[in-house]
């Protein structure tokens, strides 16, 4: 039923929620200090302020950068990837789970599987695969969207992407006074880009339907599933195209459409906007939560000022905004941590912390503790020398964000390279000229302890638990660059023995490739490929040496022999780029861009293969 169709009745419960929400949310927001814009001539104050850069009508920069975010993979706890939510499956088939941060919280990605169909985006496409013959079943392409990652849920697709070409020229507003009139507004639309997430039923798999869209101003960020809610985070640069005072408020607020609702975009009132104070941000965040399985409307939270890092737990959503006192250098961070629950999102705390977070993995919630472990810069130039200064730290705090222990400096001259909390123990990875591994006991929040400290050449850009007692680090070499420093080598993976805390051991490690060689695993996990059953794992590589080479680095882990076993079958001569790799029963898939290979698993002779090239 569209909005239009609602009756009286309908309209007032759906205004009253919808008003008892927003009071729960000031409320919320008032606790943290946190407030909202008064009106919209407060918000212009601040946008002068703030500086928001101007620059002319651009129509062709949009296409320009939806296009290169189709291109990219729209990057941007302590368990492994355990997830599962669609119950309708067969449980006892074994196949890939998205390598998630956090058990039961499910992260977007290109690719997906339920054991029986891939579901893979590519080319502004969502293709769907039989697993069994690599047969396409149906392609999903919509006109002026770029798909860039999924979630399945059941027999639901949800596609994320960016629109491109989405213009309306109507606004909608709604009142919540007696009359419950709807007030339409004609105004000059912007060409902003817009998030859009499609849902589609795929019971048949041959023909899905579509169901629902929720078009949202701004660049995708990121998205999670927990159970059937899903949350999904935009950022909505100001890019004023004319003087301030030349804008209409409808031309610097951002908007929104639930086509479960209504067709018809809305503004988002600057008394709905939550304003992060002292923010170096021209941005708004907007933070939007849905159930997959009803057409309840989209509940919106939105802030003015961005944040750089997103890491969300079963309960919490924690958004990092970095601080910087000029452009080299970063005092502190701003945590904003918001409870989900039911689709809903509500600020309940803030707080800062020394330095900023390297990435996701720099946090962490246990027992309902936030760790995180940051790195301090400050950056100058003497005469023509320039020198940075690192001081590294790990800060906890409780449910109110509250600091109540900490390792103030736990290395100087050093930069975090890679974190990994599991449980009551974390593990930091720093990295200058060496490579120490850092292993903290965490099991007393209060006073975290640093408990071993293992040296080694290079670093690791990743780390991933083996087991209990074991963890891999996936990095690279480093050597002498000639001029006092260290320049990048080969790549390599280690395997470090962590059963004794106070004596962390590399036991064994292998490299390869050459310093040319180039992964996104370490600043993508959901590239990497894990299974711990045949105690296989890999990543994607590309390298020149003579000749392009790319493919799937895949190794067996033999901790019998201290050894990885290198299986170099799936590394190919050509151009292109392994995007994932995926396991279905005794099967490996190497997804290629527009090309899907089956492999055997015990063989790893090739099977069959599809070129999905021949679909556009």
């Amino acid at each position: 039923m569209s909005f239009a169709n609602k009756s009286k009745q309908e309209v007032l419960e759906l205004n009253s929620k919808q008003e008892i929400t927003k009071k729960l949310q000031d409320e919320a927001l008032e606790n943290i200090s946190i407030r909202r814009f008064a009106s919209a001539e407060e918000l212009r104050e601040v946008l002068k302020e703030s500086e928001v850069p101007t620059r002319g009508m651009y129509y062709n920069d949009i296409e320009e950068l939806a296009t290169d975010s189709a291109q990219s993979e729209n990057v941007k706890s302590s368990t492994r990837a355990i997830n599962d939510y669609d119950t309708k499956n067969d449980d006892t088939l074994d196949y890939s789970k998205t390598n998630n941060q956090v058990e039961n919280v499910d992260e977007a990605d290109i690719v997906k599987t339920d054991g029986k169909y891939i579901y893979y985006t590519q080319n502004s496409r969502v293709y769907i695969v039989d697993s069994e013959d690599l047969s396409l079943k149906s392609t999903i392409k919509e006109s002026h969207f770029s798909p860039s990652q999924i979630f399945i849920n059941g027999d639901k697709l949800v596609v994320f992407g960016i629109s491109y070409g989405d213009i309306d020229m109507i606004v909608t507003t709604e009142t919540s006074e007696e009359t419950d009139a709807i007030v339409k507004e004609e105004i000059d639309t912007i060409p902003r880009t817009k998030t859009l997430a499609r849902i589609y039923d795929i019971s048949n798999k041959e023909n899905p339907e579509f169901k629902r869209e929720i078009s949202i101003d701004g660049y995708y960020q990121d998205a999670r599933m927990i159970e059937n809610n899903i949350y999904f985070i935009t950022q909505c640069d100001l890019y004023l195209y004319k003087a301030l005072n030349e804008l209409q408020d409808s031309e610097i607020l951002p908007t929104y459409r639930d086509s479960s609702v209504s067709e018809e975009r809305k503004i988002i009132a600057a008394t709905d906007i939550a304003y992060f104070e002292n923010s170096q941000s021209h941005s708004y965040s907007l933070v939007a939560g849905f159930n997959v399985n009803s057409n309840e409307q989209v509940n919106i939270e939105t802030f003015f000022g961005a944040g750089q890092n997103i890491y969300v737990s079963e309960n919490n959503m924690y958004i990092v905004s970095r601080n910087y006192t000029n452009f080299w250098t970063t005092e502190d961070s701003t945590i904003y941590k918001f409870q989900l629950k039911n689709a809903k999102i509500v600020a309940i705390a803030d707080c800062k912390v020394d330095g900023y977070v390297n990435n996701q993995f720099s946090i962490d919630e246990y027992e309902g503790n936030l760790r995180v472990a940051t790195t301090s810069m400050n950056a100058n130039f003497l005469e023509d020398e320039y020198e940075a200064k690192y001081v590294s730290h790990l800060t906890i705090f409780n449910e109110k964000l509250e600091r109540i222990g900490s390792i103030e400096n736990l290395v100087e001259d050093e930069e975090i390279y890679s974190v990994r909390f599991m449980g009551k123990v974390g593990y930091i990875v720093t990295f200058r000229q060496i490579d120490p591994l850092w292993v903290i006991d965490l099991s007393d929040p209060t006073n975290p302890v640093i408990k071993g400290e293992l040296e080694i050449p290079g670093y690791s850009s990743y780390l991933h638990p083996y087991d209990e007692t074991h963890i891999i680090g996936i990095g690279y070499n480093v050597k002498d660059n000639g001029y006092g420093g260290v320049t990048r080598d080969t790549m390599k993976i280690s395997m470090f023995d962590v059963s004794d805390l106070e004596n962390p051991k590399e036991i064994f490690h292998i490299s390869f490739g050459s310093k040319y060689m180039y992964s996104n695993i370490g600043y993508e996990h959901k590239a990497l490929f894990f299974k711990k059953s045949d105690n296989l794992i890999g990543f994607p590589v590309n390298w020149y040496d003579r000749v392009n080479k790319t493919g799937l680095i895949l190794y067996r882990v033999d901790l019998e022999n201290n050894r990885f076993e290198e299986i170099l079958d799936l590394v190919q001569k050509g151009y292109g780029y392994v995007q994932r790799a995926l396991y279905i029963e005794n099967h490996i898939y190497a997804l290629y861009g527009d090309r899907i290979l089956k492999y055997d698993l015990n063989t790893f002779e090739e099977i069959n293969r599809l070129d999905l090239s021949k679909d556009y």
